[in-house]
């Protein structure tokens, strides 16, 4: 086992953090989240993310506090979306112990620790398939989707005490940190996020597109930076236009900008995404929620930022560049070493759903591309339909509130949670839904949570529907 010394400064932080109260450990692992690439410690070849770690220590300390004496006595209440999140986690264990190995060696995949020893599936990419077989990958992905369900519920509880702007803090500090990484990188201050970049990934660090630098943050590649930087702007640019705060509009504004920069199809999807979002949600901010400044400043502020990009089209060769950087990233992908590696990954998965009857191969199994194959071909049709519950009892269910505060953060949380899936559909090689969009999704919940009881005392009818557990 190999722990990294700069891991040893933020688990002092934490362990200051929840001394003072244990729920502090929950928004301190969402703002690490951007160190996508810091490995706390390294276990038998696999990495295990500072995020992870925390989050995993969070949930210990959560559960020792909830066994003890004082707290023996209360209640807890298990949301609807958190029912779909256990029985998603507990049948990818299931897979990933006992389908694959019902299905070994019936079958081809792309394993998920990529190698190049067996014999290539196409002279186009070096991706090479082998026998589906258990390997550590299977313990590891379980490890990963128990600790996001764990982490769903924690912060679900944790809000109930709290309120949402626990976790918001969280967010806030998170959304910092990821244009403060990027802005490192951008400055080619690699020396200094070595220290932060230890897990054993590939690093696409020094990759370029047109002959520009793409930026990658605390992120392995810029891929990921860029849909971690388009989710945050979602957030905080939803967040802004509801609630009209000067942070939030910084926030959202400069995880945009750092979006943009790391020249990524996913971080371009991600944006296209949430400006999609945001209009469609537009009768939140623009019905009895913006002042009649506000909007006055708000559309000559979105026309005068389009009479600039068309001014800098006509002077100067962006015109150019643009359309150069559209037909690499957007066009012209599916035709690269990436794009038919990535398509031949997502096809394996699809056959590994039919080749398992439906069942899917198990968690870790294989790698797949896109989110639609990588949960068909590793949880089959049962897991991702618990899947699908997680996300329509989190985000798509809507909410009747006249509370500013609750309809901001529920909003928010879902244009946020719909960019993270968005760009999980495309990009996704494993099927965990991750602590971020945990996290986020437990806002969304508990917004609506809190929206169901305002509602219940204005009117005197419940509207809730939970799933009860007594200590």
């Amino acid at each position: 086992m190999i722990f990294f010394p700069a891991a040893g400064v933020f688990l002092l932080v934490w362990l200051w953090a929840v001394m003072r109260s244990a729920d502090a450990g929950i928004p301190l692992v969402i703002a690490v989240v951007p160190f996508g690439m810091f490995a706390a410690v390294a276990i038998g070849g696999l990495s295990l993310l500072l995020a992870n770690l925390l989050a995993a220590l969070t949930i210990g300390v959560l559960i020792l506090r909830r066994l003890s004496a004082k707290e023996v006595q209360t209640s807890l209440h298990i949301p609807v979306a958190g029912f779909f999140f256990i029985a998603f986690a507990l049948y990818s264990v299931f897979s990933a112990f006992v389908l694959v190995r019902i299905f070994q060696g019936q079958f081809l995949v792309f394993p998920m620790n990529v190698t190049y020893k067996s014999t290539q599936v196409s002279v186009f990419f070096p991706s090479t398939m082998l026998p589906l077989q258990p390997s550590k990958s299977n313990i590891a992905q379980s490890f990963y989707i128990l600790l996001s369900c764990g982490f769903f519920l924690a912060t679900v509880f944790v809000m109930r005490r709290k309120g949402t702007r626990i976790v918001e803090a969280g967010l806030s500090w998170g959304a910092g940190l990821n244009v403060f990484l990027g802005f490192m990188d951008y400055l080619g201050m690699d020396a200094l996020l070595s220290f932060v970049r230890t897990a054993d990934y590939t690093l696409a660090n020094e990759q370029t597109v047109a002959g520009i630098a793409r930026i990658i943050g605390g992120f392995a590649e810029a891929s990921v930076f860029g849909a971690a930087s388009a989710a945050f702007a979602g957030y905080f640019i939803m967040s802004f236009l509801i609630g009209r705060r000067a942070w939030d509009a910084a926030l959202g504004l400069g995880n945009l900008i750092v979006a943009v920069v790391a020249l990524s199809s996913t971080a371009f999807l991600g944006l296209g995404i949430a400006a999609i979002l945001i209009l469609l949600h537009a009768r939140t901010f623009l019905s009895g929620t913006m002042s009649r400044t506000a909007g006055h400043l708000f559309v000559i502020g979105g026309a005068g930022m389009m009479i600039a990009i068309c001014v800098l089209f006509l002077v100067s060769p962006a015109m150019d560049m643009a359309s150069d950087l559209f037909d690499r990233l957007i066009l012209s992908k599916q035709g690269t070493l990436s794009g038919l590696e990535r398509a031949a990954w997502a096809r394996a998965g699809i056959d590994a759903f039919y080749n398992s009857w439906g069942l899917g191969a198990g968690v870790g199994s294989l790698r797949g591309s896109g989110l639609a194959s990588v949960l068909l071909g590793s949880v089959g049709l049962p897991g991702t339909i618990a899947f699908l519950g997680v996300v329509y009892f989190s985000i798509f269910r809507p909410i009747k509130t006249n509370d500013a505060e609750i309809f901001r953060t529920y909003y928010a949380s879902r244009v946020c949670a719909l960019i993270i899936l968005a760009t999980m559909f495309i990009s996704a090689t494993v099927p965990d839904p991750s602590l971020l969009l945990s996290g986020i999704a437990a806002v969304a919940v508990v917004s609506r949570e809190n929206a169901a009881q305002r509602w219940v005392d204005h009117v005197g009818k419940p509207t809730r529907v939970w799933i009860s557990f007594n200590a």
